[in-house]
């Protein structure tokens, strides 16, 4: 039976094909080289003389003290100086050419944010003032053991779209408050430290239509190693065809499912999805509240959430009563409705799903309580779940099938 696996292959490092790549592969077959044959040059004449001269094969007599031959110190002190005038050289030139941006109205610069744990690409205004923001978690193809493509991870929307041939210019930041990272796409050969509150900048020109795998390379926290993009080197015209719309991707297999909305924005770093394992948010699906935090709730109040009625005053139960309302509540309304939810449902409504949004759903995760949970932000037991105010309105109703599709 196939077992199934995560792709770890650095795809196209082997084809390369960027100024900078050739320039610094070459750099590193003449250091080889030379390497060589200074190794060879100080070993093989080891060995040799170890085997001509050992004791069973020289008598006393014939053991001399020689000083000085010119020829041999000339030689041994100028060739391998020569040699490392070389590797000088082909190291500067290679640095020079990563190392020296091109003409920025010559090239397409693009702005690249890394944090905890996503790249983030914004290009330049279109004719149209269309300004193309793509970025945010990937995760890679599963695969079986033998390659054969069982899901195809979220790539689409993650990954910086170039065309073919053109200097593209990388000005790379961090949030203030974020960590280190390092942009790196090992089939270019270039990687850029990614530094909070300054810019970097980098370049590649590709010259092979593809698709190439970007990494953080330097340890940035728990989901370091999942902190995945993409380079999609795309032929100009198809790319110049995608760049003048304000469509959000020119090709890719992006889904704009719930499952693939949660990894774009980086919510499976917090929230499990599909188990009742507890990362550092609450899980997402298999049950909307706990018991204890219903219980919070109702202890302390709630008034972060914006919605139509407004906030929920601390102390609205006390008890036994609390306790039967968060028992009802945390087994998804199930069972005999207990009198001390009628405190409740003048709000919740009879079957805690809100009212159409005039306040939260405590059974569900619907449209309705993502959009203010995401536009607002939310205080709770567990901690503070920043706002994102740019989750669209698409985006959250997709979530919201999908959470509810996985219970």
């Amino acid at each position: 039976m196939s077992k199934e696996v995560i792709a770890n292959t650095l795809q196209g490092f082997d084809s390369g094909g960027t100024i900078t790549g050739a320039s610094i592969d070459e750099a590193l077959y003449i250091n080889l080289i030379v390497s060589i044959v200074l190794f060879a040059s100080v070993v093989l004449p080891m060995i040799y003389f170890a085997w001509k001269y050992r004791e069973s094969n020289v008598k006393n007599e014939d053991i001399k003290n020689v000083t000085h031959n010119t020829l041999m110190e000339i030689l041994w002190t100028a060739i391998p100086t020569a040699m490392l005038f070389v590797l000088f050289y082909y190291g500067y030139s290679s640095m020079t050419v990563a190392r020296d941006l091109p003409n920025a109205d010559q090239s397409i610069t693009v702005k690249v944010e890394g944090s905890k744990w996503k790249w983030r690409y914004e290009y330049p205004a279109n004719a149209n003032g269309f300004v193309h923001k793509l970025g945010g978690a990937f995760t890679k193809p599963k695969q079986d053991d033998k390659g054969n493509v069982l899901e195809k991870g979220t790539m689409g929307k993650s990954a910086l779209y170039v065309p073919v041939n053109t200097n593209i210019i990388l000005e790379m930041s961090a949030p203030i408050d974020d960590v280190l990272h390092a942009f790196y796409v090992p089939a270019f050969r270039i990687k850029e430290d990614v530094v909070p509150g300054r810019v970097t900048k980098q370049w590649f020109k590709a010259e092979n239509i593809g698709e190439y795998d970007v990494e953080c390379a330097e340890y940035c926290g728990t989901d370091h190693s999942y902190m995945y993009s993409r380079v999609v080197v795309l032929p100009e015209a198809e790319y110049n065809a995608w760049f003048n719309s304000s469509d959000d991707t020119p090709k890719g297999d992006y889904g704009k499912s719930g499952d693939a909305v949660l990894q774009q924005h980086g919510c499976k770093s917090c929230h499990a999805v599909g188990t009742d394992k507890q990362l550092i948010g609450p899980t997402l699906n298999t049950r909307r509240l706990t018991t204890e935090q219903v219980l919070d709730v109702i202890n302390n109040g709630q008034d972060k959430l914006g919605y139509a009625m407004g906030a929920m005053p601390a102390g609205m139960a006390t008890g036994t009563d609390a306790q039967e309302i968060a028992a009802y509540v945390a087994s998804g309304m199930k069972g005999d409705q207990p009198a001390s939810f009628a405190a409740c449902s003048s709000c919740h409504g009879e079957d805690g799903k809100g009212m159409y949004g005039m306040s939260p759903n405590l059974v569900e995760y619907d449209a309705d309580l993502l959009r203010n949970v995401l536009k607002n932000g939310k205080e709770g037991m567990m901690g503070t779940m920043p706002a994102f105010p740019y989750v669209s309105e698409e985006e959250i109703s997709a979530i919201a099938e999908y959470l509810n599709s996985t219970k």
